[in-house]
């Protein structure tokens, strides 16, 4: 005989059964939070450099003078240890350093060139070896066409020397000149061979902006190579400006010695046994910079003449830093799906315009590998340039960090700080602040 439920226990057992559930429940909720209480959110993983499956790290690099560290060798080493180390804390891994300057001196050891008298030991040597000893990426970096001190094989051929308009004499050697672009090429051989470099670094790779723009050179010898392979008599125009055909030729032809320049670097870099890459640095915007001073680094890109471009955006203007890091992005990823320019022939047959149109024509179809060594468009990689202090701006740490996150939004390869003689405590301190962000 089965004893019966009195209704109203039966209830309160009902009753006690869900604040037992509820209770159980409560607990479980209160394991998967955090100690007020709030649900965990999934932890995200920090933003360390490049994507896993990005091909490099990001970079973050800075253009530097041998000036930084004065001229006597032991307080230089001290000092040069001691600024790479800065560096390391603040996240920085690749070294720009100006092995020839806009004088033409060269801080190397040299056999070609003349170095700077003020340093009769190697200073780069002896930097490139407490670069390598911190495993940080040095790019000698020449200012490739100045001569402003007019020295050694320059001062013994002045007519290497770039002749303006008024025919005014320059301090700049003339691209157009297959004499002048041998001479700087073989100074970048000789230092790859001695030192074995894994780049070199271009700047003022291109004809002078001052005092004007276009400054292309009209000395007799250009007069006569551009009409040997063009057919076209410079002297004989008498519109000198983009309406006429024949003037645009003249702007195109310039254009071409310093992409043939690149060119033949490239080809000559293949010939030494080392994988040595190519970076430059480059002005703002690539149309105008191909116009006003032949420097058509989308070409190079096209071309796969350059591994790194570092277009100098040096400015505090946010909004146009961003703009012209996105235009640098965008042309790299259209220079890809270029099919190779055609040469302006300015209504002339090819017969007339000369068979070295043709060939410069078909110099530009080349792959990459037919230029020796070259890379494909789109791995080409874009690091902006950064002014901290420049002729142009006079940036803040916040400015600069705002900028480099602006560079990594756009999806650019890096930054370069110009230089390190602005690169002040203020700087590094927030740099390495934010180095995991970098």
């Amino acid at each position: 005989m089965t004893a019966s439920i009195n209704p109203g226990f039966r209830k309160v057992l009902s009753i006690l059964t869900v604040l037992a559930l509820i209770s159980a429940s409560l607990v479980t909720a209160a394991e998967a939070s955090g100690p007020s209480g709030q649900k965990l959110k999934p932890i995200k993983e920090p933003k360390v450099g490049l994507p896993a499956s990005a091909p490099q790290p990001w970079v973050v690099g800075v253009w530097m003078h041998p000036g930084m560290f004065g001229r006597e060798k032991e307080a230089a080493a001290e000092k040069i240890r001691q600024t790479l180390d800065e560096y390391l804390k603040a996240g920085i891994n690749s070294l720009f350093m100006l092995v020839k300057n806009t004088t033409g001196h060269v801080y190397y050891d040299s056999e070609i060139g003349v170095k700077d008298p003020a340093y009769g030991w190697d200073f780069f040597g002896l930097f490139l070896e407490e670069a390598r000893k911190r495993k940080m990426t040095v790019h000698p970096w020449f200012c490739v066409f100045p001569e402003s001190s007019l020295l050694g094989q320059v001062r013994e051929h002045p007519e290497w020397l770039i002749v303006g308009p008024g025919r005014e004499m320059v301090r700049t050697v003339n691209p157009a000149l297959p004499e002048v672009r041998a001479y700087e090429i073989s100074l970048m051989l000789e230092l790859v061979k001695k030192y074995e470099v894994d780049w070199v670094h271009l700047d003022y790779i291109r004809f002078p902006c001052e005092p004007t723009e276009p400054y292309f050179s009209r000395e007799a010898r250009t007069l006569q190579l551009f009409k040997e392979e063009t057919g076209i008599d410079f002297n004989a125009l008498k519109a000198r400006d983009s309406g006429n055909p024949y003037w645009n030729v003249w702007l195109e032809w310039n254009r071409e010695q310093v992409t043939r320049f690149v060119r033949e670097l490239r080809q000559e870099l293949s010939k030494t046994g080392h994988q040595t890459k190519i970076s430059a640095a480059v002005f703002p915007d690539a149309d105008n910079a191909r116009v006003l001073i032949g420097q058509d680094w989308l070409e190079w890109g096209r071309q796969g003449l350059v591994d790194m471009l570092c277009p100098m955006l040096y400015t505090n203007d946010l909004p146009l830093f961003e703009k012209l890091t996105k235009r640098a992005l965008v042309a790299r990823e259209s220079i890809g799906r270029q099919s190779g320019a055609a040469v302006m022939i300015a209504g002339k047959t090819e017969a007339q315009a000369g068979t070295s149109i043709k060939e410069r024509t078909a110099d530009r179809g080349k792959t990459a590998a037919a230029v020796g060594g070259g890379v494909r468009a789109s791995t080409v990689l874009i690091c902006p340039g950064i002014g901290l202090i420049t002729s142009h701006n006079q940036a803040t740490p916040e400015i600069m960090l705002e900028e480099i996150r602006l560079a990594r939004e756009a999806g650019a390869d890096g930054v370069v700080f110009f230089s390190g003689g602005s690169l002040k405590e203020e700087f590094l301190k927030a740099l390495a602040e934010r180095r995991e962000n970098l």
